[in-house]
């Protein structure tokens, strides 16, 4: 696939910025969390359209789509790297404006729309390249050990340092199988990797290592 589009155009970075803007809107008005649309930062998006195309990752996940803003960013990617986003959502009204936003962009077709629990998603995909984690903290754990990663497969979690998810990056860099960093982009990305092994094309779950 030829290479037309570099990470972020303005288009891409339009629809972001309302959307960022929007969610600072409602966390002035003091909406409850429940019904707020929980986006990842800009700065985190531009670092995740920029890593995943940077690696060429063709098969994504994310854990989390709500209203679509990390959404843009993956899909953007995955038209740079001929790839494909399933884009996990267990809210309704959130996926709903996401799908609408990507297809005024033109990058639906990148995306796979699942509006379900992660938990019966997971187990059926098959091997990824990049995962991206943004839902019920306490959940992290779990889905981090459910995915099926590629050695040397990517998985971002989002809000590391807002949330001090201090015992989620004891658990990634309690794996033998992975190396992992938190870097202070946005509300704090954890990016961990899985290492380089003989079987290439081998899932790992990190969990039953």
């Amino acid at each position: 696939m030829s290479r037309m589009f570099l990470m972020l155009g303005a288009p891409e970075r339009e629809a972001i910025a309302r959307l960022w803007a929007r969610k600072l809107e409602q966390d002035g008005a003091g909406i409850s969390q429940a019904e707020r649309h929980r986006n990842l930062e800009p700065a985190s998006a531009e670092f995740l359209c920029a890593l995943a195309e940077g690696i060429g990752a063709k098969r994504i996940v994310e854990i989390g789509g709500s209203s679509g803003l990390s959404t843009i960013a993956l899909a953007a990617a995955a038209r740079a790297t001929g790839g494909h986003v399933v884009s996990i959502e267990i809210e309704p009204q959130r996926q709903a404006e996401a799908r609408v936003t990507l297809a005024r962009l033109e990058l639906d077709g990148f995306v796979d729309f699942v509006l379900a629990d992660a938990a019966t998603v997971l187990p059926r995909l098959g091997p990824l390249d990049l995962a991206f984690i943004d839902c019920e903290k306490d959940d992290y754990i779990r889905f981090f050990d459910m995915l099926p990663l590629v050695p040397g497969a990517i998985v971002v979690a989002d809000n590391i340092v807002s949330h001090r998810m201090t015992k989620y990056v004891s658990h990634v860099l309690s794996q033998p199988a992975v190396e992992s960093i938190t870097l202070p982009i946005g509300q704090g990305l954890e990016v961990t990797r899985v290492a380089v092994a003989e079987r290439m094309e081998t899932p790992v779950k990190i969990g039953s290592i």
